[in-house]
């Protein structure tokens, strides 16, 4: 991640905290039948304001999480009192190897070295833990999803491309074993008044629609009707996830 963006998450910090949408029940259920769940000493990369590392904590974890924006920190350690939070960069982890049972990335890894970023995971996890990475997006045909990017045409923008793809190369290619792909969909209802909120944290928006990201997100709001309008969102979540060998 170069300074630039960095700075940006550091801008985004607040509206990541207060709109940023979790993930779904099924896809913790998975994490705990690979072994992350209490008392799992649980590493969290790019852990942003703390949202997992928030659930894993309320599921017995002990959590240690690392990201590249003091003030995303900041929020982590407010929203998981418990948990150690560090300022680091994904590909050159400051810890020891197999310090932690588990490590995890949640819609985040776009932003690493990937092939780096994965190793460094398996590296500080102990032989037989878990390595877990995911991401979620809206599902092809969804009804808000079609507005977004209809929005988009029509200011002469292009949306940015969709994060979701089953090859993830450095996920097939990492030193890994018994690696899964889970794909997970979940319906999500939130208000417009909601939406908008998230489209102000997506950092990824700022960087496609620059200069214009003020009069997409006016856009946006008036294709989407009353704030008070509730939208069934489809999204469908990619989980990626295997272990780290046995020793000899």
């Amino acid at each position: 991640m170069q300074p630039t963006e960095a700075a940006s998450f550091d801008e985004l910090a607040t509206a990541y905290r207060r709109f940023r949408l979790g993930y779904a029940d099924e896809l913790y259920a998975v994490l705990e039948e690979f072994g992350i769940g209490g008392p799992a000493r649980v590493l969290d990369v790019g852990c942003g304001t703390g949202l997992v590392a928030h659930e894993l904590a309320a599921r017995g974890c002990h959590m240690t999480g690392i990201d590249v924006s003091g003030p995303m920190l900041e929020h982590a350690r407010e929203c998981v009192p418990g948990g150690t939070f560090v300022e680091a960069h994904a590909e050159a982890l400051p810890f020891a190897d197999a310090s932690f049972d588990a490590a995890v990335s949640a819609q985040a890894f776009h932003w690493f070295d990937q092939v780096k970023a994965i190793e460094e995971m398996a590296r500080v996890v102990r032989p037989g833990g878990t390595v877990a990475v995911w991401w979620k997006g809206m599902m092809r045909g969804d009804a808000t999803r079609l507005i977004r990017e209809s929005v988009a045409h029509d200011l002469g923008l292009t949306s940015p491309e969709d994060l979701l793809t089953p090859e993830f190369t450095a996920f097939r290619t990492a030193s890994l074993v018994d690696r899964r792909l889970r794909v997970i969909p979940w319906i999500v209802p939130m208000t417009a008044e909601r939406y908008i909120g998230y489209e102000c944290s997506r950092a990824r928006a700022r960087v496609a629609f620059g200069d214009k990201l003020d009069a997409y997100l006016t856009a946006l709001e008036a294709r989407l009707g009353p704030r008070s309008t509730v939208l069934s969102i489809s999204y469908v979540q990619m989980l990626y996830i295997g272990r780290v060998p046995e020793r000899g």
